[in-house]
């Protein structure tokens, strides 16, 4: 995701770690989020492709300590999300509460899937409220 180099320091100095060429494998734990295991990637062009596609890097797994996980799910709601049980608005997007918690309030959404308005500066909005409200869930636990 782009950002502006003002963003990428505010985050570096709040301690956020940037790990580029990633897939995530498996996200490991038994009450709670503990561990990501990861797999590098390289960028590589495909047959017929006209763009650089990630490929996993087969050996290259490892894990990383972590106490829970953002995952960005795209402009639509899918049925993995569906199957989490959370309650969908008549829109079909997910259904959060003024902090951003889904009817699982383990679970927070924002952006498209929450259905805001539909520009990515609405996205990052939403997101960033959702994070402060996820730290103060976290830090209030």
């Amino acid at each position: 995701m782009p950002a502006e180099i003002k963003e990428i320091q505010e985050a570096k100095k709040e301690g956020v770690n940037f790990l580029f060429q990633n897939n995530i494998v498996q996200i490991k734990g038994n009450e709670k989020v503990e561990k990501l295991e990861l797999i590098k990637t390289e960028l590589i062009k495909k047959d017929g492709e006209s763009r650089l596609v990630p490929v996993n890097i087969e050996g290259s797994n490892y894990e990383i300590n972590t106490d829970y996980v953002v995952m960005a799910l795209g402009s639509i709601v899918s049925d993995d999300v569906l199957k989490l049980g959370l309650t969908i608005n008549k829109y079909g997007n997910i259904y959060i509460n003024d902090n951003y918690q889904s009817s699982n309030p383990k679970v927070f959404a924002g952006g498209d899937l929450a259905g805001c308005k539909g520009t990515i500066a609405w996205a990052a909005r939403s997101g960033r409220e959702a994070a402060k409200h996820i730290k103060n869930f976290i830090c209030n636990k």
